[in-house]
């Protein structure tokens, strides 16, 4: 059944048009899925699967569930995201071949997927963001370039790969926006700060160019050393590199600028439909995760209004 495999994923890919990250995520759910399919049951065609092959795979293969991934001796650690993610592969899959008239019956038809517990993202304060952009030496070999980064990740609210896929053609300076092709190959504009913007324009006049010269850039915004297109190791670097320096004692990512991004907005009073837009976020709920109170407004409501015994 692997071409079958193939053939759902280049249907993800073309038809669906989604991104080569998740494509690689159900590409390896699958290809776990029919191996195990092949080697306890010896199933190599669709219509031999029935939901009780499907319920020995998850009981078999999906059935540590923890948080703590610590807990090394009861097996490999599966979150409850990731256990989501195999039931909507398997149920894709096989609705596909349905589709497809590759097989008579869906038999994923009843299988639920298992609650997500949506955790509160991690953020930072404005003053940490602050201290991380103050950290940058401008006159550092690529601080203008690493300036232009972080500020373009916090200003925009990019996920890694929306900036990494950034190019020239993409920048709408006078509108003050750039305009994004994110998740599912959709299209939006989200706005940028004017800070921002000149941090590129300075990185654009005075590194940008030595950069190019080196290799073919393809067009692409941010360039890594020897001319071509940033990687996500490098962006993770830049990012902890900056994070340490400041000092900043939590564990910051890429996506920690994105979560600060909508959680200040969200906390100054934006509208939740607006943050959606310019998230890129197909469904409002996973929105709705950025309205949690910080802990000091919350200290504040608490200290001013409970009444002291």
């Amino acid at each position: 059944m692997n071409n079958l495999v193939k053939k759902y994923l280049l249907h993800l890919q073309y038809e669906r048009g989604l991104s080569s990250n998740t494509i690689n995520s159900y590409s390896l759910d699958l290809n776990k899925y029919v191996s195990y399919l092949k080697e306890k049951f010896s199933i190599i065609e669709p219509n031999e699967i029935y939901m009780k092959h499907i319920k020995s795979f998850t009981n078999d293969e999906l059935q540590y569930i923890v948080n703590n991934k610590s807990k090394k001796s009861e097996g490999y650690q599966y979150s409850s995201t990731t256990i989501s993610r195999y039931f909507s592969s398997i149920r894709g899959f096989h609705s596909f071949l349905l589709s497809e008239g590759m097989c008579k019956n869906d038999p994923s038809i009843y299988l639920d997927k298992p609650k997500v517990n949506k955790k509160i993202p991690n953020y930072l304060e404005f003053n940490d963001i602050k201290k991380i952009l103050n950290s940058v030496d401008l006159e550092s070999k690529f601080g203008l370039r690493d300036n232009a980064i972080l500020l373009v990740l916090y200003s925009c609210g990019l996920r890694a790969t929306e900036l990494l896929e950034l190019k020239l053609i993409n920048l709408m300076f006078d509108d003050e926006f750039i305009r994004l092709i994110g998740k599912g190959k959709k299209e939006r504009f989200v706005p940028i700060s004017i800070e921002a913007i000149n941090a590129v324009n300075k990185y654009l006049e005075y590194l940008r160019p030595n950069l190019s010269r080196r290799n073919e850039s393809l067009g692409f915004l941010f360039l890594s050393n020897r001319g071509k297109k940033l990687s996500r190791m490098s962006l993770w670097k830049i990012v902890r590199k900056y994070s340490k320096r400041a000092c900043i004692n939590t564990h910051v990512s890429p996506h920690t600028f994105r979560h600060s991004f909508a959680s200040h907005l969200v906390h100054s009073g934006a509208n939740l439909r607006v943050v959606q837009e310019m998230l890129g976020h197909s469904d409002i709920s996973s929105t709705q995760i950025y309205t949690h109170l910080n802990k000091t407004e919350l200290k504040k409501v608490y200290d001013k209004f409970h009444p002291v015994l």
